[in-house]
């Protein structure tokens, strides 16, 4: 059967051997600790990509595409001035074009206050 590797009464234990022996029940304590720490900070952990907007309440921008621009334009463009953005009507959705800065932040951005249905991007 396999049977742990411990060392005989006479030898002496290596550094590493010493220290996990010393801090075993410490140590899955504070193992668990930790874990629960890092799940808490990655679960609650997220900055407001837009600082400061609030989208209104129910807003349905389906039927009102000027609309929609008009808010992206005086709203939430101001709001993000590390992207160099324009908006504009294209057939059936608004078309974002993110002239500098990073696209997919300033994607990610936008879509998560707007639905993706109605907006379309484009490098410029």
């Amino acid at each position: 059967m396999d049977e742990e590797k411990q060392p005989a009464q006479g030898e002496n234990l290596t550094a590493g051997q010493a220290f996990v022996k010393s801090i075993r029940p410490a140590g899955c304590a504070l193992f668990l600790i930790v874990a629960v720490l890092v799940a808490a900070v990655c679960l609650t952990a997220g900055r407001d990509p837009i600082p400061g907007y609030r989208p209104p309440e129910r807003a349905s921008y389906e039927n009102d595409l000027p609309a929609l621009v008009s808010v992206l334009e005086e709203q939430v463009f101001p709001r993000l001035p590390e992207y160099d953005m324009t908006a504009a009507i294209t057939g059936e959705t608004v078309t974002v074009t993110v002239e500098q800065g990073n696209f997919a932040a300033a994607r990610s951005a936008i879509l998560r206050y707007f639905p993706q249905d109605l907006i379309t991007f484009e490098r410029g």
